[in-house]
C-alpha cells in the first residue's frame, strides 16, 4: 500500500508515481557547473576576468540550486488530513490547499507551453504555464502525462499519486466529511 499513516489515524501520505527526474536534475547541474568551471581552468588569460567571474557565477546560481533539487526529490509527497491537501518537496515547496477549497479534480494529459519553467522529463515544480489550461503548480513526477489535477478558486495545482485510485477516494472521502 502506498498510503502511509502519520501524526494521527486522520492523517496519510501519498507518495509521488516513481520517476528519474532526479538524474535530469543533476545532469543538468553538473553540466552547468563543468562548462563553467571548465572554461575558467581551460582558458585563464584568454578571456577577462569579468567575463570569466560572470561565468561562474552564473554556473553557481543554476548549478547548485539543481544539485539542491536533486537531493531533495526523494522528499515529494501529499500529505491528506482533515483540513488539509499538503503537497511537499522538501524546504523549497510547500503548497497548503484546504479542502472546503477544492472544486474539481481531474486527471489529464497537458500541452506543454513554450515559456520557460522548471518542469523536466520526470519533473516538474513550482508554477508550470501550460497551453491548454493555463498556470498550474506543480508537485509532480511527470511534466504532462496523466497529470492529476486539483482546481480552486484561486489556483490549479498538478499532482502524480502513485496511487492515484487510493488518493483520490481519500481525497473524496475527506471531502464529503
Amino acid at each position: 500500500m502506498v498510503a502511509v499513516a502519520l501524526k494521527s489515524p486522520a492523517s496519510l501520505t501519498f507518495q509521488p508515481r516513481s520517476s528519474h527526474g532526479w538524474v535530469w536534475l543533476i545532469l543538468i547541474a553538473l553540466l552547468t557547473l563543468v562548462v563553467s568551471v571548465g572554461t575558467t581552468l581551460l582558458l585563464p588569460g584568454e578571456v577577462p576576468w569579468p567575463i570569466l567571474l560572470l561565468n561562474i557565477g552564473l554556473g553557481l546560481v543554476i548549478g547548485l540550486p539543481g544539485l539542491a533539487l536533486a537531493v531533495c526529490f526523494p522528499t515529494m509527497r501529499y500529505e491528506l488530513d482533515d483540513q488539509a491537501l499538503t503537497l511537499r518537496y522538501g524546504p523549497v515547496l510547500h503548497y497548503h490547499i484546504p479542502l472546503a477549497r477544492i472544486r474539481s479534480i481531474r486527471r489529464r494529459n497537458l500541452s506543454i507551453s513554450l515559456w520557460s519553467s522548471l518542469r523536466l522529463p520526470g519533473l516538474a515544480l513550482f508554477t508550470v504555464p501550460y497551453s491548454d489550461v493555463g498556470k498550474v503548480k506543480m508537485c509532480a513526477t511527470a511534466a504532462a502525462d496523466r497529470i492529476l489535477l486539483i482546481e480552486t478558486d484561486d489556483a490549479t495545482y498538478g499532482l502524480t499519486p502513485a496511487d492515484e485510485e487510493g488518493f483520490v477516494a481519500a481525497l473524496m472521502a475527506r471531502m464529503e466529511e
